[in-house]
């Protein structure tokens, strides 16, 4: 079945890699500044504009798209409807989560009914999506495969690498507290610093380097000269990009403590609560740990791939038939006599 996934971010290595594993094409489509309110009339004009050209020369039998926002979701429909395509939608979890989602949740409800799957992270998100009518199916972690990378300079001490992009959920102030308590231990905390307050670059501790918007070279680069990966959240539910790639390259990880955190990183991973006493403990017991800590992780690696295969193919027979087991008829096919 031909597909393209649809994304209105810069960047999402997870529509990428679920796009590339269906056999298809992934398309981020993105114009003006990320994360800027008072710019989003005007470019998702033009990204739906964009997303109506792509799809109408890809001609796609499956469409999947990235929520939120929530309106990527209404132009991809559009084209499904029309052309009789299956129509999947990858929900993130700031769809349910933040204020900014949160306000469109009726239309998100009438978009997801009608949705022939709503894939999300975990039971929790499943349960809620089916409270609504739709059906969810659950994809949670997917592997990730990273090229050699450039190295990043060179530091004093052990290294552990901050995976962020200064989202309201993300515990920045307690993180930099937490560094300043741990002198011999280096952190780099990813992220477009143009999306930090300015107060939080101020109070930088010295073994502290915030590295901006890398690219995927150095991002690689810098994952794999971690002693320690570390990604937290202060609001449950939701899954941890930053996590998968510390699995992928069996790197201790450090990451907040939650339910679905736990179930995800069940190995390879230290749990903290999101304050400073908590991070530097736990960032304290990874790195003395590392060598334990990483080879649970590789075992972890193995399970996860195995569990995103059979999440892949669960998700794939949903769209090879109607739900009743049959094989859909394209709106547009030829009618037979």
């Amino acid at each position: 079945m031909r597909s393209t996934f649809i994304t209105w971010y810069p960047y999402c290595r997870r529509s990428d890699t679920i796009a590339a594993e269906l056999g298809g094409s992934s398309h981020l489509i993105h114009y003006l500044s990320f994360k800027r309110p008072l710019q989003a009339p005007i470019k998702y004009v033009m990204q739906a504009a964009t997303t109506a050209r792509v799809l109408r020369r890809e001609k796609p039998e499956l469409v999947l798209v990235a929520v939120p926002p929530v309106f990527a979701a209404l132009a991809t429909m559009a084209y499904a409807r029309r052309h009789g395509a299956r129509f999947v939608i990858d929900a993130h979890t700031g769809v349910f989560a933040h204020a900014r989602w949160t306000w469109l949740l009726p239309l998100t409800k009438w978009l997801f009914r009608r949705a022939d799957a709503v894939v999300v992270t975990g039971e929790h998100l499943r349960g809620v999506v089916e409270s609504w009518g739709a059906r969810g199916v659950i994809v949670g972690d997917v592997p990730v495969r990273f090229g050699s990378g450039v190295a990043p300079v060179e530091c004093e001490g052990l290294r552990v690498v901050v995976v962020n992009t200064f989202s309201v959920d993300e515990p920045v102030e307690e993180i930099l507290t937490a560094a300043a308590r741990l002198p011999d231990v280096h952190f780099d905390i990813t992220g477009d610093v143009r999306a930090a307050r300015p107060e939080l670059l101020a109070c930088r501790p010295r073994n502290v380097t915030f590295t901006g918007f890398v690219s995927e070279e150095a991002y690689a680069g810098l994952l794999r000269a971690a002693d320690a990966v570390m990604v937290l959240t202060t609001h449950d539910h939701t899954m941890q990009r930053g996590g998968y790639e510390a699995v992928a390259l069996a790197k201790p990880l450090v990451t907040s403590d939650w339910g679905l955190l736990r179930e995800t990183f069940s190995r390879g991973t230290v749990y903290v609560q999101n304050d400073a006493a908590s991070i530097a403990a736990g960032v304290r017991q990874a790195l003395d740990d590392r060598r334990r800590l990483g080879a649970a992780m590789a075992v972890h690696r193995d399970e996860r791939r195995a569990l995103f295969a059979s999440r892949l193919e669960e998700l794939q027979r949903i769209v090879a038939t109607d739900g009743t087991g049959r094989v859909p008829v394209p709106a547009n096919a030829p009618v037979r006599p």
